[in-house]
C-alpha cells in the first residue's frame, strides 16, 4: 500500500509539473505592442497652460481666505514607479502581494520534499518518515489550494477588465486569463486527494 501511495504521489506530481510548465509557457507569451498615439507639442503645451491658471486661482483663493493650501494626494507605489512592468504592477495591486509567487514556489517544493520522506518510509518502514511525509503533504495541499484561489481571482479580474475594455479597445494576444485545462486540473486534484487518503491510512496503521 505504501508503494501504491508513492506511485500515486509521483503521478500527481507529474500532472502538477505539466500544469506548471504550461502555465510558465503561457505567462511568457509576448503581447503585441500597442500602437503609440501621436501627441503634438501644441497639445502638451495647451494642457499645461490649462492647468496653470486653475492652480494659481486655487492658491490665491486659499491665501485670501487664510486657509492652508490643499495637500497633494499621496501617490501609490505603482504611480511613483513609472518604469515598473505590467506584471509587477498587477502583483502590487493584488489584495495580498506576493502570495501567488510564494504559493507557486511552496507547492511544488513541499511536494518534492514530501516524496523524499515518503520514499524513506517505503525503504525503511519507519513510521517517523510516514508522519513527516503526511505533514508535508498537508502543507503542499494547502499551498496548492491557495495557488488555485489566487489564480481564480486573477482570472476573474482579468476577464472583468477585458469585458469593460471590449467596447473601447480590441483585445490583444496574451490578454486572456491564465486558466488550466479543467480535465488536467481535475486529475491533479483527484490524485492529491487519493494520495492524502492513502497517506493518512498508512500513517495511522503504521
Amino acid at each position: 500500500m505504501a508503494v501504491a501511495a508513492l506511485l500515486l504521489w509521483l503521478f500527481t506530481a507529474a500532472i502538477g509539473a505539466y500544469l506548471l510548465v504550461t502555465a510558465i509557457h503561457a505567462g511568457n507569451a509576448e503581447r503585441e505592442p500597442e500602437e503609440p498615439v501621436p501627441v503634438s507639442a501644441e497639445q502638451i503645451a495647451r494642457a499645461l497652460a490649462a492647468r496653470a491658471p486653475a492652480r494659481s486661482r486655487g492658491a490665491a483663493a486659499a491665501k485670501g481666505h487664510g486657509a492652508a493650501p490643499e495637500a497633494r494626494p499621496k501617490l501609490s507605489r505603482n504611480e511613483r514607479d513609472i518604469f515598473a512592468p505590467a506584471s509587477l504592477r498587477q502583483a502590487r495591486s493584488e489584495p495580498l502581494p506576493g502570495l501567488k509567487d510564494l504559493a507557486e514556489f511552496t507547492h511544488p517544493a513541499l511536494a518534492l520534499i514530501g516524496i523524499g520522506f515518503w520514499l524513506g518510509y517505503v525503504v525503511s518502514r519507519d513510521r517517523l518518515f510516514a508522519v513527516i511525509g503526511l505533514g508535508i503533504l498537508l502543507g503542499a495541499i494547502c499551498a496548492g489550494v491557495s495557488l488555485f484561489t489566487v489564480n481564480t481571482r486573477a482570472a476573474r479580474r482579468a476577464a472583468a477588465d477585458a469585458d469593460s475594455d471590449a467596447d473601447s479597445a480590441p483585445s490583444a494576444d496574451g490578454t486572456a486569463p491564465l486558466t488550466a485545462a479543467p480535465l488536467v486540473l481535475t486529475l491533479h486534484a483527484i490524485g492529491a486527494t487519493l494520495t492524502l487518503l492513502f497517506a493518512v491510512l498508512i500513517a495511522v496503521r503504521a
